[in-house]
């Protein structure tokens, strides 16, 4: 679920809108699916808990998009028990069904955060949770973690979606693609797109929380648009869409590639960025 550092393996639907009389609802089902998650791996060992908890489709980068399972099923045994992680922020969809998760991961008995991971979750015909897409980035924080148990902040559920949940999808896919041609940056577009309560990771970099925040950590890394996302996920409430695609961003005279992870909240009539995260590509030039 994490992008495991110092050299280990990087592991990090489409429906028709409900009524618009769906009640919102809260975070407490991917928080309550994170840590059991988590809790899970403290016992079994990581590999055996990502392997339970990955849905069949689940994406994660190593370095590169790679199916999860087929990523876990070349990992012998079930994997140390002293990876940890905290969900710290959490936003899920009006229809209860899909979300994502946040916070701080560390191994136990070590000093200090090694970065944060991101996570988007589906819940499944049998009720369960499944996570989708999985990674992390090596976020400064000096901590201390999260408590396990802590009541942690999360997004306002939106008011209502679009018409439908293709319909969701074409018009943040449509979107992505204008910005990404914008002339002649389009990263002021995508500012302007920023929700109030942004959360904003970038390696090397504390979380930005907030718009100001936000706005001055991506005027000094990077922000960029999918003009051709490799994974596009759609909450059915036609809410929420999660767009992962390939960006580069300059740091200092250097040009780095890697891959970002967004969240759009439906706000309104109009579409607005909750969640944004790159995570560098740690490995041979892609062939």
């Amino acid at each position: 679920m994490r992008r495991i550092l110092f050299g280990s393996l990087v592991l990090a639907a489409c429906a028709t809108s409900p009524a618009a009389t769906t009640p919102p609802v809260a975070s407490n089902p991917v928080i309550v699916a994170e840590r059991t998650f988590a809790a899970d791996a403290a016992q079994r060992g990581w590999a055996a808990a990502f392997r339970s908890y990955a849905a069949a489709d689940a994406i994660t980068l190593s370095p590169d998009p790679v199916n999860a399972q087929e990523n876990l099923a070349r990992i012998e045994g079930d994997g140390e028990t002293t990876l940890d992680w905290r969900p710290a922020y959490a936003g899920i969809s009006r229809g209860g069904d899909f979300g994502f998760t946040t916070g701080p991961f560390l191994f136990r008995g070590r000093d200090g955060i090694v970065g944060h991971y991101f996570t988007v979750w589906r819940r499944q015909p049998d009720g369960g949770w499944k996570w989708i897409f999985d990674a992390g980035t090596d976020v400064r924080d000096p901590g201390p973690p999260v408590a396990v148990d802590a009541d942690i902040p999360t997004l306002n559920v939106a008011a209502s979606g679009a018409s439908s949940a293709s319909a969701a999808a074409e018009e943040v896919r449509a979107l992505e693609h204008y910005i990404a041609i914008a002339r002649p940056d389009p990263r002021e577009q995508l500012l302007r797109r920023l929700a109030d309560d942004i959360r904003l990771n970038r390696p090397g970099h504390a979380p930005a929380i907030g718009i100001e925040e936000a706005t001055a950590l991506a005027q000094a890394t990077g922000l960029d648009a999918a003009q051709e996302p490799l994974m596009l996920e759609v909450a059915s409430a036609a809410d929420m869409v999660f767009v992962m695609a390939r960006t580069s961003w300059l740091e200092g005279e250097e040009r780095r590639e890697g891959y970002l992870a967004r969240v759009w909240q439906r706000q309104g009539q109009d579409w607005r960025i909750v969640f944004d995260e790159i995570v560098p590509r740690r490995g041979p030039p892609a062939g």
